[in-house]
Parts: C-alpha cells; structure tokens; sequence
C-alpha cells in the first residue's frame, strides 16, 4: 500500500517513469513490464537525457522505445504515433514546471479540501496526455496522492461482475460514467466495509489468484 505522499522520496527520474509505464500499459501492460527491466530501455527513456534533446530527437527515441518495449498501439511512423505524441507533450509540460515531475506532483498535492482527489485526478487527466480515468487515478495512488479511488482494470471488474455488481466494459473510456461507478462502489461497498478506495483496489489487486479461485472468476 504507498504511503501518503511517497512522491517525495522519489526522484524526477522515477517519477517519469512512472508516467512512461502508465502510457504504455494502455492495451495491455507486458511492454511495461518489459521497460521497467531493461537497462537500456530505462537509460534511452531517462528524464534527464529526454530533456537535453531537443523535440525531434527526443520523440524519435520516445517512439523507439516504446516500440522495442512492444507497446500496443505504438505506430512506426513517429509522427502518428498517439502514444509518442502523448509522451513528448507530457515531457514538454514537465520540463517547464519548476522542480519537473516532482514539481508538478508538488502543484498537484496543493489542490486540497474536501474533493481534493476528486480535483487532483481531473487536473492530471487535463494536463498529462494519455492518462485517463484508469492510469490517472494508478498513478496518483502509486504517487501517495488520492486514497478514495478505484482504478478499474479487468480484475476488479472481474470481481465485482462475479458478485453480482454489473458495470460495462464501456465505463472506462467514458470519464463521466467512470465517476458515477466509482462514487457509487465508495459510497456503497467501501464505506461499508470501513475501507479506502485504494485499499479495496489493492486488495483484489494483490490477491486476484485467490479471490478468482474462491468465487471462480475468469481473467
């Protein structure tokens, strides 16, 4: 479970990181896999020597990476690549926030009050290319930065249809529709059982295997 605010201990670098794999895993997250273990595929990507490319150069090498990584939807033609286009916008917004990704993590965690995750997770999702409702709210939890949120990928989505809770496939790509579901099972299972958001995500998360078994869920 990431600790609250764990994006201080982290560095620009990991950050970036983060943000790559969140753009890659769209589709499918075997080539973030893949990115995260390669040495070269983490240097060729790395923030820091991005940042001292300029623009052409560093959306080829962004295109090669994600294509040597076996990213989905990674076009070979680096200038109708969505994925490239995403993550040389996003490297641009980061490069001129003051302090780079922890910088812009510093300016998320200063939206507070009482719909604070709510209004940190619409301010990455306007911001940062390519995350969505999904890998915006995977990310600001992994960074410690929403803790009443529901990433909805296909386990808990097994899960929940396993146990009677109907919710489209569809609601994913429609943020709106996304935020009506994710209120409702807040409201609905999390406060009932005493839990976070993110604690019930990562609960079915990291024990898929057993909860599949016991309610004979199919991946």
């Amino acid at each position: 479970m990431p600790e609250p605010d764990s994006w201080r201990a982290r560095s620009n670098e990991e950050i970036w990181r983060y943000i790559v794999a969140q753009v890659m895993v769209v589709g499918g997250s075997a080539s973030a896999d893949r990115f995260r273990a390669s040495p070269d595929l983490l240097r060729k990507a790395s923030y820091r020597r991005l940042c001292k490319l300029n623009p052409s150069d560093a959306r080829a090498d962004i295109n090669s990476v994600l294509r040597e990584a076996g990213t989905r939807y990674a076009s070979s033609n680096s200038t109708k690549c969505r994925k490239t286009a995403a993550l040389a916008h996003n490297l641009r917004v980061l490069q001129h926030t003051k302090g780079g990704p922890k910088g812009f993590l510093k300016r998320v965690s200063q939206l507070t009050g009482p719909n604070a995750d709510r209004r940190r997770i619409k301010y990455v999702m306007k911001v940062l290319w390519f995350l969505r409702s999904k890998s915006a709210r995977d990310f600001l939890m992994e960074q410690g930065l929403v803790r009443d949120a529901i990433a909805l990928d296909v386990r808990v989505m097994n899960v929940l249809r396993q146990i009677g809770i109907r919710v489209p496939d569809a609601v994913r790509g429609n943020a709106a529709a996304y935020d009506r579901v994710e209120a409702d099972l807040l409201r609905g299972v999390c406060s009932k059982l005493g839990v976070s958001g993110i604690e019930f995500d990562r609960v079915i998360y990291q024990n898929y295997d057993e909860i599949s078994k016991q309610l004979n869920v199919s991946a």
